[in-house]
């Protein structure tokens, strides 16, 4: 049976729509501590003023010390706090006497929070903590009355200098919230922040220093197993930002491999846009390197991975695809091959002589006499130009899907295109319209047709018909710079196919700059791609192999499904529930511990007792201020926060015992109580008071 509320006997018109509870005690805890908590209450009663919200801050004073004044004399109130009223609970010393650790451990934070969320009236309860601000965007959403039951809300923490103007009107204090940001406690982890607002990457990372890549959410931190390479692992969706983007377009390379979150699945890999428009995908097999093109003024897009969110038992992230590189790819640039006219006519005499005849059999003998010189020229220039390959030395270009490997046959050089083949070419003034020698292969027969030229919206470019060996010029109406996919396939398809397993469409001798004129392209705006090229490179077998890896857990990781993965980073800063889900769960746990981890069991028990998770987005914030090293988590400050605790021998739960319990909870789908019907003090008389009644009792 659950324990009833102890303020059910208020008519609800008396019920604020928000109790916020935090706790503290005038003892200094992380320096400044007065000066911190009253930048805290003055932002919230100013900002519950400015937005009309009607709630009540719970001060929940635990222990006070004997020799300092009570934070409701030490803090600085206003006359009027309405529509906020202020109410402070005091724990005396002699209940707190009771616990075990209660001379080395000043304050029990989860169980004083209990003591405010016990005796709340609001419609909706939120713990939070002393030294938080809250954006005005936040404000506005709860005073909007936008909570709904059913829901478990958290947020990301901004944290921010601690010389937040104390003095400072409202506007001056969120102000310099929003200039001095030091890092961003997200879901995936805890990240400093750099100044354009981006998570920072380490020095050591899966892009090069200087890249312009940065990683939000969906990724890891970096990690190292014992070959001390950088990785970063993705969970369900992962996105990616470009500072600096480079306007015109380029290419990336991603070097990935799958993980135990798609289990025996095949590992399917997406890229949506920032629409959310699915613009390219591969299969994953091993350890893969990928290309990308990304068009013209991309600013960011994601990854996701469709097949994945299967847990693993000793971590409670989701753990779909590691990444070991994401970067620029190097440039496919040609050296030129020095070649005189007549030796490249000779290497292709066979193939020029079949275009000629081609030419004779399809427009007649006067049309070779007068066109048939020239054509020839052009044919031996374009091969002349070319490097390596079949592409024009100098020419900076990209092979999507759907072309063949180099070929020889004699002296002739080639690539097959199968039924359809991506290209990306750099417009330049060099290379302002597209020359190809082409010829029909025998997916099509060996038969005329009509080759498509298209660009990645799918907008038509070119219909050029192919005859035999035939020189194409295609003009490219795109602005010079752009980095231009361009998408070749026969009109009506592959219709025949030959004895080898491939489908050989057409094949391409020669590929670089034309000479036909284009139209001015100088303003034309690039149209939104339907797709972005994307190619496999290279494959192979994977570091670490999931399957037998997690075999002796694979009734464990059965079942759990598919399940989430909560946001625990400083959720005890803000974790916002109607008032029966606090009920229904008993609190905290109440242990007679340091309070280490205990808001993040809380937050899977109400997740497994059916109350979903719910993280409010940007530009919704809470700021929190920076406090001395030590007194609390953060990166910096961990070790001597552990130190501390071991020398003064106070227990608390460890990230394993953590993780153990969140398996468990996976396991059964079910939560896990904690307290007794007596939680938060139930039962015991405590003093309350206000900074009003403080205010009279001093005029009087």
């Amino acid at each position: 049976m659950q324990a009833p509320h102890e303020s059910v006997s208020h008519k609800d018109t008396d019920r604020p729509y928000l109790s916020v509870v935090v706790t503290a005690r005038n003892d200094d805890h992380g320096g400044n501590l007065l000066r911190r908590m009253q930048i805290f209450v003055d932002a919230w009663i100013n900002q519950a003023k400015r937005h009309h919200l009607p709630s009540e801050l719970i001060l929940v004073e635990w222990n006070p010390p004997p020799d300092r004044e009570r934070l409701v004399t030490a803090l600085r109130w206003p006359s009027d706090t309405a529509p906020c009223k202020v109410r402070v609970i005091e724990v005396p010393p002699e209940l707190h006497a009771r616990y075990y650790h209660s001379t080395a451990l000043a304050l029990y934070q989860m169980i004083a929070k209990n003591v405010g969320i016990r005796r709340a009236r609001g419609e909706f309860i939120l713990a939070t903590n002393i030294d938080i601000v809250f954006s005005d965007e936040l404000m506005m959403f709860l005073a909007e009355r936008r909570l709904e039951k059913g829901h478990m809300y958290r947020i990301d923490r901004t944290d921010v200098m601690s010389d937040v103007p104390v003095n400072g009107p409202l506007d001056e204090q969120l102000a310099y919230c929003q200039q001095h940001v030091i890092r961003l406690c997200a879901r995936e982890g805890i990240y400093p922040v750099t100044k354009d607002g981006f998570r920072q990457n380490e020095v050591q990372d899966i892009t090069a220093p200087g890249s312009g890549f940065h990683f939000g959410s969906g990724w890891f931190p970096v990690e190292r197993w014992e070959s001390q390479e950088p990785f970063r692992w993705i969970a369900d969706e992962a996105e990616i930002l470009l500072a600096n983007a480079q306007q015109r377009g380029g290419v990336i390379v991603l070097e990935v491999e799958p993980g135990p979150g798609l289990g025996s699945a095949i590992a399917v890999l997406q890229v949506l846009d920032s629409s959310g428009s699915l613009v390219a995908e591969w299969t994953v097999k091993g350890r893969t390197t990928l290309e990308l093109m990304l068009p013209q003024g991309t600013q960011s897009f994601r990854l996701r991975a469709p097949g994945g969110g299967l847990p693993v038992v000793h971590d409670p992230r989701i753990l779909n695809f590691r990444f070991f590189r994401c970067d620029w790819a190097e440039s496919h640039i040609h050296a030129a091959v020095e070649r005189s006219a007549f030796a490249v006519f000779e290497e292709a005499r066979p193939m020029l002589m079949r275009m000629l005849a081609a030419r004779r059999a399809s427009r007649g003998i006067v049309s070779l006499l007068v066109k048939g010189p020239g054509l020839l020229w052009r044919t031996v220039d374009l091969m002349k130009k070319r490097g390596d390959d079949i592409f024009q030395a100098g020419m900076e270009y990209r092979l999507g899907p759907g072309w063949h490997e180099l070929e020889r046959a004699g002296a002739e050089r080639f690539r097959w295109v199968s039924e359809q083949g991506q290209l990306a070419v750099r417009i330049t003034e060099q290379i302002r319209s597209l020359a190809l020698v082409v010829e029909p292969g025998p997916g099509l027969g060996f038969q005329p047709f009509t080759l498509l030229i298209r660009d990645s919206s799918g907008q038509l470019i070119a219909r050029a018909p192919v005859s035999g060996v035939t020189y194409l010029d295609v003009a490219l109406p795109m602005p010079r710079g752009t980095l231009a996919t361009l998408v070749f396939e026969p009109e009506g398809g592959t219709t025949r196919t030959s004895s080898d397993e491939r489908v050989l469409s057409f094949r391409v001798y020669a590929c670089g700059g034309g000479v036909r004129k284009a139209r001015a392209t100088g303003t034309i705006e690039p149209r939104v791609a339907r797709f972005w090229m994307a190619a496999t490179i290279a494959s192979r077998a994977p570091e670490v192999n999931w399957e037998s890896t997690l075999e002796k857990s694979r009734t464990q990781i059965e079942e759990m499904g598919r399940p989430a993965f909560l946001h625990l980073s400083a959720c005890g800063d803000f974790t916002l529930m109607a008032r029966e889900h606090w009920d229904e769960l008993r609190g905290y746990a109440e242990l007679d511990l340091f309070s280490m981890h205990l808001d993040s069991l809380l937050c899977f028990a109400a997740h497994h007792a059916g109350v979903r998770e719910r993280v409010l987005a940007e530009p919704m914030r809470i700021y929190h201020i920076e406090h001395g090293i030590g007194s609390g988590w953060t990166p910096e400050g961990k070790g001597q926060l552990y130190e501390r605790l071991a020398q003064k021998r106070i227990q608390s739960v460890s990230y394993e015992e953590l993780v153990w319990s969140i398996a468990q909870m996976r396991r059964l789908g079910a939560t896990v109580i904690f307290n007794l019907e007596n939680w938060g003090l139930a039962g015991t008389a405590l003093s309350e008071t206000s900074p009003s009644t403080v205010l009279y009792a001093s005029r009087v």
